[in-house]
């Protein structure tokens, strides 16, 4: 997935892109209100060399000793004495830091505190110790003194806002997590919603052709196949040929299966069955939905057996019966008993449809729905498979998966036929 992919994901969630920003931007501000917040103030030290003194030592390492005596223990016991707010010797220690401002005479005295008032009578409470300098005297001896006039340039005042949680930092950082959570809760939800309804979708998520768009007639049973001539049969010619281009190599086998229930399937397996026999080839048509719930029967129950007793033995000369044009043989699904549907087809049904296709041209296989059994796919091994869904019944993950399966299951998958939502209305 590509960045263009991510932004029509987001375009097309954008409802829940923009809860997400809302809720994000409301956990953030609250956690920046709820957060403990410290706040900085800082008083600044002028060290500058002192006049007429012969230089014994380095003035900015004198500095930076400087700096390291603002949170030193003997400094820390007077600044605690001084100041009126009540913090332990540790944590004074931990709220101060002094830093020398490297190519100046200053030394800066920061202290982090809960309070901002007290952030600022510390700092300045440690800057008055420092510049009085016997404490400096008898922690780093009097030579620094004698060196360097402490002085205090700038004391410190409250700050107006909070230090930590730095607020710039926050805000960025709850940006690009609400980015983050909207971008891939868009992908997330347009993969498993976004339906396929055209070409580009289609061959997309399948990795296959789309041979067909067809629109159905308001009444499945009807046969635009029988109907030469028509734009409806020419439809069927043209996927007739499709199939033929993209399968002029393997098993002469195919079946048709839908993703969702429905007898779209149905249709365009039986008028393939019939351009293909119009064509001028043997055919036979297999009503491959053996069980409860699978749609409309090719054909009305026979007195003969059906695809289910030539599983379990039965001759499959006798299960025939002739269809509607010439060179089309028909053979129903049959009327299934205890025996497993699954197992007979794993165990017999490539050898049948192999003795089939010794005696045909053409084998069409109408599955049942990939979304209720796995038999459509099991029916395609070593053979060809093509999908048949009708536009914005099945999301682009959906099929993606189920075309990945039928692969992984050893079949071909031929392409896809697309069919309107919208039927035909027959003329009055």
């Amino acid at each position: 997935m590509d960045v263009r992919d991510v932004g029509v994901a987001l375009w097309r969630q954008r409802p829940l892109v923009v809860l997400i920003l809302v809720i994000t931007g409301v956990a953030v501000a609250a956690g920046i209100l709820l957060a403990p917040k410290s706040y900085a103030a800082t008083a600044t030290i002028s060290a500058a060399e002192a006049p007429g003194v012969a230089r014994t030592d380095d003035p900015d390492a004198l500095r930076a000793t400087l700096a390291e005596l603002a949170n030193s223990r003997g400094v820390v016991d007077l600044v605690r004495d001084r100041i009126s707010t009540d913090r332990s010797v540790a944590d004074l220690r931990r709220s101060i830091q002094g830093d020398w401002v490297r190519g100046t005479v200053l030394v800066k005295i920061t202290v982090q505190d809960r309070d901002p008032d007290a952030a600022a009578a510390i700092a300045n409470a440690v800057s008055e110790v420092l510049v009085r300098g016997d404490v400096v005297d008898r922690l780093a001896g009097p030579s620094l003194t004698r060196s360097l006039v402490l002085t205090s340039s700038d004391p410190a005042r409250p700050p107006d806002s909070f230090s930590s949680p730095d607020l710039r930092l926050s805000v960025a950082l709850g940006l690009l997590l609400a980015l983050g959570l909207a971008s891939a809760a868009a992908v997330w939800r347009d993969r498993r919603t976004h339906t396929v309804d055209d070409a580009a979708a289609v061959e997309e998520a399948a990795t296959a052709p789309l041979l067909a768009h067809l629109t159905p007639p308001q009444d499945l049973s009807a046969m635009p196949a029988l109907r030469p001539g028509t734009g409806e049969a020419d439809l069927f010619r043209h996927l007739r040929l499709a199939l033929e281009a993209q399968a002029d190599a393997g098993s002469p086998r195919v079946v048709l299966a839908g993703i969702t229930s429905g007898d779209v399937n149905v249709w365009i397996g039986a008028n393939v069955a019939l351009a293909l026999a119009c064509d001028g080839r043997r055919v036979l048509l297999v009503d491959g939905r053996m069980g409860d719930g699978y749609g409309t029967p090719v054909e009305d129950a026979p007195d003969t057996p059906g695809l289910y007793d030539v599983l379990l033995g039965a001759d499959l000369e006798t299960a025939m019966s002739p269809g509607p044009v010439d060179l089309l043989e028909v053979l129903p699904a049959g009327t299934h008993g205890d025996a497993s549907i699954p197992e007979l087809i794993a165990q017999r049904f490539v050898g049948v449809m192999d003795s089939a296709a010794t005696e045909f041209d053409n084998v069409v296989v109408i599955g049942p729905p990939l979304d209720e059994s796995d038999d459509a796919r099991a029916m395609s091994v070593d053979s060809s498979i093509v999908l048949a869904l009708v536009e914005g019944s099945v999301s682009s993950t959906a099929l993606r998966l189920h075309a990945d399966r039928i692969r992984a299951a050893g079949a071909r998958l031929l392409g896809v036929v697309l069919v309107a939502k919208r039927s035909e209305r027959t003329a009055a």
